[in-house]
Parts: C-alpha cells; sequence; structure tokens
C-alpha cells in the first residue's frame, strides 16, 4: 500500500517557513516573558518609543495589523500600565496612544531580548547566508502580500 504525500512533501517551503516561524514565535515568547511582555507587545511599544503618541488608527497602520486586533492589545498594555491612552482634544471619536514613563524603563530590556532572539536565529548561518535569508523572506512577503 502506498502512502499518501504529506504536506512536508508537497510544499517543502511553505512547511519550512511555517516551522521556522513557529519556533521564532515559541522562542520569542519565551525571551519577552521574563519582561513581563507578550509577542508584538514589544513592537507596539518600539514604534511608540520610536514616533511618539499617535492615533489607534496611525498606530493599527504603521503595525499593519487591524484596529480590532490593536484594541485588544492596547487594553492588555494599558492595564499593566505601559500604555496611556487619552481622547484627541480637538476631535473626541479619536483615541490617542503614547507610552507610559513605566514602558520606558523595559526598552533597553526588550532591545536586549531583540539581540538575543537575532543571535539565536542566525546562529547556524555565516553573514552571507544571513544576508541572503533577509532577502529571501522580504521576496516572500512580497509575494504573499501582492493583490
Amino acid at each position: 500500500m502506498t502512502s499518501q504525500p504529506s504536506i512536508e512533501s508537497r510544499g517543502e517551503v511553505s512547511f519550512a517557513v511555517a516551522k521556522a516561524a513557529k519556533l521564532h514565535r515559541q522562542r520569542a515568547d519565551e525571551i519577552l516573558s521574563e519582561l513581563g511582555l507578550h509577542v508584538g507587545q514589544e513592537m507596539l511599544l518600539n514604534v511608540l518609543w520610536t514616533q511618539g503618541e499617535m492615533t489607534q488608527t496611525e498606530l493599527a497602520n504603521r503595525l499593519e495589523i487591524q484596529p480590532a486586533t490593536l484594541t485588544v492589545a492596547l487594553r492588555r498594555l494599558e492595564k499593566s500600565g505601559l500604555i496611556v491612552r487619552s481622547r484627541d482634544p480637538e476631535d473626541q471619536r479619536v483615541s490617542r496612544v503614547q507610552p507610559s514613563f513605566k514602558s520606558g524603563e523595559l526598552r533597553d530590556g526588550v532591545m536586549l531580548a531583540w539581540a538575543r532572539l537575532e543571535r539565536e536565529t542566525v546562529q547556524n548561518l555565516s553573514e552571507a547566508e544571513q544576508n541572503m535569508l533577509t532577502i529571501l523572506l522580504n521576496k516572500v512577503a512580497d509575494g504573499l502580500s501582492a493583490d
């Protein structure tokens, strides 16, 4: 009896990307949990740290996520005291978001965590392979985001 091909054998590249992405996210979660953060929260905070106060819509666009997804993330960060939300004085329908002082205390730790994750991610690659991987993953992302 012949066995059916597996997903792995029908899509080697997709399987490898999915496996690497899963392991990368798990490792990121482990490292960030040491700071009391969940994956994605560090990126949101990083945008606020570098760009400063912005509207929720601007933040969702910058992070390329749905506003509803952002609202959930902001609720958690606000509850943790890491961001401050306020109404725009010119338009009460608009919510503005800024990093709290408390979140600033995490900034160095987040940068160290990402540096550690980067080291672990590329530890088996030469510099040339790292550069090529970056190019190839960006091409994959462009292909997947094409309409």
